[in-house]
């Protein structure tokens, strides 16, 4: 009997819980704010990937790098997360070399078959083509025997991305991604436009149009490679540059930096030989490129203006003019592209010995026995610079010498007669 009592009083310290039915839904009280932070969290903790094809900048550029390997401008692959020379990609250039070779002697027996008004009008556009031809076959030989310097280039880039990674500063590439559908889609709408246009005013079939553009459309593709590496870069170099200045020492009291100058100079190097190694291998590109592009601008604009003169601006052929001016509009973008990037990578790259110099006079101005000055000397006289050839440095300032001997040789052949 005490026994029963003993326990009923234990019990009684313990209320008893309403077990609820297995059919009845049991509610989870759900916090927003305790939610949001985990999720906020998990994002923070979700590893990016920089290497190999599921990387964050191969796969926003994976459509024009698609393009580029079926013209035989690519013939690398992925072996596991490093970029590696590929064979069977290398045959795609081949087979395009052959194929430019039985274009261009199609091509040229149809310009030389053809009596036009003007005999100048024929060795122009003969000329122009067999340009087109020996530096689309160039670009292909240096691909082929570049392969592997190529891929040093990306790997190397892929290292940095990684690092920058680890000391907190993670790239997205959604500006990347955007800026590549739009050079996709724009060259698209471009070349559509002329292969249209000229199909309609010269009353060709779309076969040999096509063939006759082949040549240009991978031209074009070589000089965008060039752009989106030489872009890529720029950024990195941008980004190394905002980093500096985010842990540049303060001028009153006590600033933490979570990246030291030396790791900052580390990385800087990286990127120096990084671009270095592009310049190099991109010299004698740059100038046939340059030339190319602008032999065709004066000659198509000598054209445009002849016509126009010729006909005293009645019964003008507009097919002809539009078409003109749409391979004007596509000659203008390359050469804009080329002269943008090398300027803005080049002013990117320079930038940082400004930074430094300005982290130098802080540290001596508050801590004057420390004499890091000599440390930055390097970078004062180590600059980056982007050379056609070896003969001239490709930048902004370039351009504007380039349309004023443009605009004197095109006032030269319109004095002449041109029959």
């Amino acid at each position: 009997m005490n026994f029963s009592k003993l326990v009923g009083k234990e019990l009684t310290r313990y209320p008893r819980r309403e077990v609820l039915p297995s059919s009845k839904i049991r509610v989870k009280p759900f916090d927003v704010e305790s939610t949001l932070a985990e999720v906020t969290e998990a994002r923070k903790c979700h590893a990016r990937k920089y290497h190999g094809p599921d990387s964050l900048l191969y796969s926003a550029i994976y459509p024009i790098v698609s393009i580029m390997k079926v013209l035989g401008l690519a013939p690398y692959d992925f072996t596991g997360d490093q970029l590696v020379p590929s064979n069977c990609y290398l045959l795609f250039s081949f087979v395009f070399m052959g194929t430019y070779s039985y274009i261009i002697r199609n091509v040229c027996a149809r310009f030389l078959a053809v009596q036009r008004e003007k005999v100048i009008l024929n060795v122009v556009e003969t000329a122009k083509v067999m340009m087109n031809y020996l530096i689309a076959m160039y670009d292909l030989t240096l691909v082929i025997f570049t392969r592997k310097t190529f891929c040093r280039i990306w790997n190397a880039q892929q290292d940095f991305d990684e690092r920058l990674s680890q000391l907190g500063y993670p790239r997205k590439e959604v500006k990347t991604r955007i800026a590549a559908w739009v050079l996709l889609i724009s060259q698209i709408v471009i070349w559509t436009v002329v292969n249209q246009s000229g199909m309609f005013a010269y009353n060709e079939t779309w076969l040999f149009n096509m063939s006759y553009m082949c040549l240009y459309v991978t031209n074009a593709t070589s000089v965008y490679k060039f752009f989106g590496m030489t872009s890529f870069l720029g950024q990195r170099f941008h980004r190394l540059n905002q980093i500096a200045r985010d842990n540049l020492p303060s001028r009153v009291g006590y600033k933490s930096t979570s990246v030291s100058k030396k790791t900052i100079q580390e990385l800087h190097d990286e990127l120096m030989i990084f671009g270095e190694s592009l310049g190099s291998l991109y010299s004698w590109s740059l100038f046939f490129w340059l030339g190319n592009l602008s032999i065709h601008i004066i000659s198509n604009l000598y054209l445009i203006i002849d016509w126009i003169i010729a006909t005293n601006g009645y019964n003008l052929s507009w097919p002809l003019i539009f078409n003109m001016s749409s391979w004007l509009v596509g000659y203008v973008g390359q050469l804009l592209a080329l002269h943008i990037v090398c300027d803005y990578t080049i002013t990117e790259a320079n930038f940082m010995a400004v930074t430094l110099v300005e982290w130098d006079a802080r540290i001596v101005e508050r801590y004057p026995h420390k004499d890091t000055v000599l440390s930055t000397l390097h970078f004062l006289n180590r600059r980056l610079h982007f050379s056609a050839g070896g003969l001239f440095d490709v930048k902004l300032s370039l351009l504007s010498s380039i349309v004023g001997m443009m605009s004197t040789y095109l006032i030269i052949l319109l004095e002449f007669p041109s029959s």
